[in-house]
C-alpha cells in the first residue's frame, strides 16, 4: 500500500527552503554587527545594578558602543525576533566605565546614561 507518490517526498523537502534562505539572510545581514557586554534586563536605570555584566549582545551601529537609534540583538542575527527585551541594560564601556542603555519595544536604543 502506497502512502504517497514520487512527488510527495520532494515537495515536503522543498518546504524548508524559504526558511533556510531567511535564516541565511539574517546571518549575512548581521555579519558586521559589533558585540557588547551587558547585564540582564532591568526595570529602571541599570547604573545601580550590582550583578555581573557578562551577557554578550550585538548592535547594528557603526561604532563600538551603541548609539540612540541602533537596534540591539541577543544573538548575532538580524531580525525583529532577535531584538532585546525592552528595559535598561548596564553595558561595559571599557576602562572600568559603564553605561545604562534604555531599549524600547522595537529593540532600539532610546537613551544612554553614563554611570558614575
Amino acid at each position: 500500500m502506497s502512502l504517497g507518490n514520487a512527488n510527495s517526498s520532494a515537495q515536503s523537502r522543498g518546504k524548508n527552503k524559504p526558511i533556510l534562505v531567511k535564516r541565511r539572510k539574517e546571518v549575512v545581514a548581521a555579519k558586521g554587527y559589533n558585540s557588547i557586554t551587558g547585564s540582564i534586563v532591568q526595570s529602571r536605570s541599570a547604573c545601580s545594578y550590582r550583578g555581573s555584566v557578562d551577557q554578550t549582545y550585538y548592535h547594528n551601529g557603526g561604532s563600538t558602543l551603541p548609539s540612540v537609534g541602533d537596534k540591539v540583538y541577543f544573538t548575532q542575527r538580524a531580525g525583529d525576533r532577535f531584538v532585546l527585551e525592552a528595559g535598561h541594560y548596564k553595558i561595559d564601556a571599557g576602562r572600568g566605565a559603564f553605561k545604562s542603555v534604555s531599549i524600547n519595544s522595537a529593540g532600539e536604543v532610546d537613551g544612554i546614561t553614563n554611570c558614575r
